[in-house]
């Protein structure tokens, strides 16, 4: 999710760097879209794609989707981002602030997602989760997909290299479920009409959350004791999005992460597999 110097990068190249989804099992805790547009401009585009990602987190299994890609950007700074819209308020280069809001999706007993997704130019699945069993028969708790709300706030240390970082609150059962991210991201020009971005990050859940979807009520599973997770680091991430311009309105997205659950989520009993990785391409039309 990356961009060059503001004055010579086009406002929908910028757009197509920044704006890649993170994965849906590393929930909505992203960057947003490419900061406030010229004035009367406007960005949409829409795509189609596939993904390959973990059933839940920290699952052995993996399900492939189809995807849809949705991002809309007005020069007001108002943007829609597959599951998340905000509002850039910063006028200064350097800088990218404003308010975010999202939904979280929520998860069934079967530890099934409950809410069909819709990425951004980067893509969330749209389909219903393949049905597949964990390597064992766990009873998950049910947690309802939730509208959170936060903000986000990026600096650039140079022309292609920023600090990113998001805060969100209102997920879990008791809606008071908070996560936050931080990330290191570098992009890189790698040939004409090639662009590619590395990202380096993290993620931390408050108590509620990392109980809300790591936590295992006393009783639920006869199999498995009571777990009760406290706050901490959630995972720790390296992303790599490559972007190759087809064309002035046809762009190629992919995108390969691979994350590690690490501190109270790791450790529940619930995890089947720390390190996970998530694949996703597809391929998006501006409007």
């Amino acid at each position: 999710m990356t961009r060059a110097a503001p004055p010579r990068q086009s406002p929908h190249k910028t757009l197509l760097l920044l704006s890649l989804l993170a994965l849906p099992c590393l929930s909505l805790a992203q960057t947003p879209a490419a900061r406030m547009m010229p004035d009367g401009s406007r960005d949409l585009y829409f795509g189609v794609g596939v993904s390959s990602t973990p059933r839940y987190q920290g699952a052995a299994s993996r399900k492939t989707d189809p995807v849809a890609l949705i991002q809309l950007q007005w020069s007001s700074g108002l943007f829609f981002s597959g599951l998340s819209a905000g509002m850039h308020l910063s006028a200064e280069p350097h800088l990218e602030f404003g308010p975010l809001l999202a939904i979280e999706p929520g998860r069934s007993t079967s530890g099934q997602g409950k809410l069909s997704e819709i990425g951004d130019v980067g893509g969330a699945s749209i389909a219903a989760p393949v049905e597949t069993e964990p390597a064992r028969q766990l009873q998950f708790s049910e947690v309802p997909s939730r509208p959170v709300a936060g903000a986000f706030f990026n600096y650039y240390l140079d022309e292609s290299l920023r600090v990113t970082s998001s805060m969100l609150y209102g997920s879990g059962q008791d809606r008071n479920g908070l996560l936050a991210g931080v990330g290191l991201q570098k992009g890189v020009a790698v040939a004409p009409h090639h662009k590619l971005s590395v990202t380096l990050g993290a993620n931390w859940g408050n108590r509620r959350y990392h109980q809300a979807y790591f936590g295992v009520a006393g009783g639920q599973d006869k199999s498995i004791a009571g777990y009760a997770p406290s706050a901490g680091v959630r995972d720790l991430h390296l992303t790599f999005h490559w972007n190759w311009e087809l064309s002035n309105l046809w762009l190629l997205t992919s995108r390969f992460s691979v994350y590690r659950l690490t501190g109270d989520a790791a450790s529940s009993p619930l995890v089947e597999r720390r390190s996970q990785v998530s694949v996703r391409t597809g391929l998006a039309y501006r409007f």
